[in-house]
């Protein structure tokens, strides 16, 4: 069996347990499964059954093992709607995913669960929908549903939380239609959070929809009414209430606004000299800080602003080989910031496709209609909205993370490694940032 782990999962106790359990699992080594489980662990099957006591659950696991052999892939992967770790298991039969409870080290319940509920959508990977969203659009409730998903924050199970039936739109760009689903879906009372949508088996599509026939029904609709709609169109109605998240900041993001509010004046005619006045763990080992502004006058097809040292007709862009820095938290995040500065300059035509909005503030994620029907708590949860720098315990090397918004990838926390070299030096790794929410405005320049 191959074991593969996902190389951008945020570090966490959760991640440490839960590769731990992937690894023991594809061994079969009951023994090492036994340590992390406590003894009233429980395992729900979805939609099936649930088993309860450590001897039942390890029982559940060789019988599992014994009917699909090694033929299959083991991955632990980023959970979306859950906001923590998952483990993926994938053979020519199945796809499904195990997601672990976990409560003072030790594994309370386990849910194995389909990876995904349909082949238009719902899945584990896809972010939550927000309580207004799912009261406007399943408005009935329903008896609650036993051996489904259980509340993510406080592990209620399914049978103890709020249950509501409805249709949903998900768009199908493979067919060019628009499908209405019939679906079920559970509301913890306690946390306030949708713990999960899934589609109603004992319903059939209820509408599918060309975009000819969208567009045609849009047209016998006033703006009154296409404005109970979410993106103006027949379909999903509105959230009756959004997920408000409450304004948290730390403070690498009050320096990383004030750096930004500094640029705006340097670009505005200020000098560059104020750039390395501010980012004051840095300097400049050779050379002068100059700034290129964006221009129409561009013969590219596109155009960004940068800093660079050197001449005209000479430009060095990437800064860092220049600079010099003594290991700390406050000098790599000014190396981040002064290395993604162009993201939040002025652009020309086809450098738009770079600008990012810093998520400086949770609550400024309000304001994104993309996510005006997503629930963003748990990212809040989670911690990785706001910037975060880890340094390695002989500190020399800095690991950034910093969560933005762009049109054409969505909401990434980005990952810049900064090694910092015993001549002063700095060395910069690019890692492949973690995607939280997916999303392309469908512009093109």
């Amino acid at each position: 069996m191959l074991l593969k782990i996902q190389h951008n999962i945020p570090d966490s106790f959760a991640k440490d347990i839960t590769i731990s359990f992937a690894k023991l699992f594809a061994k079969a080594d009951y023994a090492g499964l036994r340590n992390l489980l406590s003894n009233d662990v429980y395992i729900v099957i979805y939609n099936r059954e649930c088993k309860h006591g450590i001897n039942s659950v390890l029982d559940y696991f060789k019988d599992w093992q014994k009917r699909t052999g090694d033929m299959f892939e083991c991955e632990v992967r980023w959970s979306t709607q859950f906001s923590q770790p998952e483990i993926y298991f994938t053979s020519e039969k199945f796809k499904q995913a195990y997601v672990l409870g976990i409560e003072s080290s030790k594994i309370v319940r386990i849910l194995l669960t389909p990876r995904s509920f349909s082949s238009i959508g719902f899945s584990i990977d896809d972010v939550p929908y927000n309580i207004g969203f799912i009261e406007a659009n399943a408005p009935k409730e329903i008896e609650s549903l036993p051996n489904h998903y259980f509340c993510p924050i406080c592990g209620k199970n399914s049978e103890q939380l709020k249950w509501r039936t409805g249709f949903i739109f998900k768009d199908n760009h493979e067919w060019g239609k628009k499908t209405a689903l019939s679906v079920n879906s559970s509301i913890c009372p306690d946390c306030n959070i949708v713990c999960e949508v899934s589609t109603n088996r004992n319903e059939r599509f209820c509408l599918i929809m060309t975009r000819e026939q969208q567009i045609k029904a849009d047209a016998k609709m006033s703006e009154k009414e296409l404005a109970e709609y979410v993106d103006n169109t027949m379909g999903n109605k509105r959230p009756l209430t959004k997920s408000v998240l409450k304004s948290r900041t730390n403070e690498l993001s009050k320096f990383g606004q004030s750096f930004h509010e500094l640029l705006d004046k340097v670009v505005n005619g200020a000098t560059t000299e104020s750039v390395l006045n501010y980012l004051d763990k840095l300097s400049i080992k050779d050379g002068i800080l100059k700034l290129h502004v964006a221009s129409a006058k561009s013969h590219d097809i596109g155009d960004e602003s940068y800093f660079y040292i050197g001449d005209h007709e000479n430009r060095n862009y990437k800064i860092y080989k220049h600079l010099k820095a003594e290991p700390s938290i406050e000098a790599a995040w000014q190396i981040y910031l002064l290395r993604y500065a162009s993201t939040v300059m002025p652009v020309f035509w086809h450098g738009g496709y770079n600008v990012r909005n810093y998520v400086f503030d949770e609550a400024s994620l309000n304001d994104y209609m993309p996510l005006e029907c997503y629930d963003m708590s748990g990212l809040s949860r989670a911690n990785l909205l706001l910037p975060e720098i880890t340094l390695t315990p002989d500190g020399r090397t800095a690991n950034v993370f910093c969560t933005y918004w762009n049109d054409w990838k969505g909401l990434v926390r980005d990952h810049l490694q900064i090694a910092f070299l015993k001549n002063g030096k700095i060395k910069l790794t690019e890692i492949e940032p973690l995607c939280l929410f997916e999303y392309n405005c469908g512009i093109c320049f």
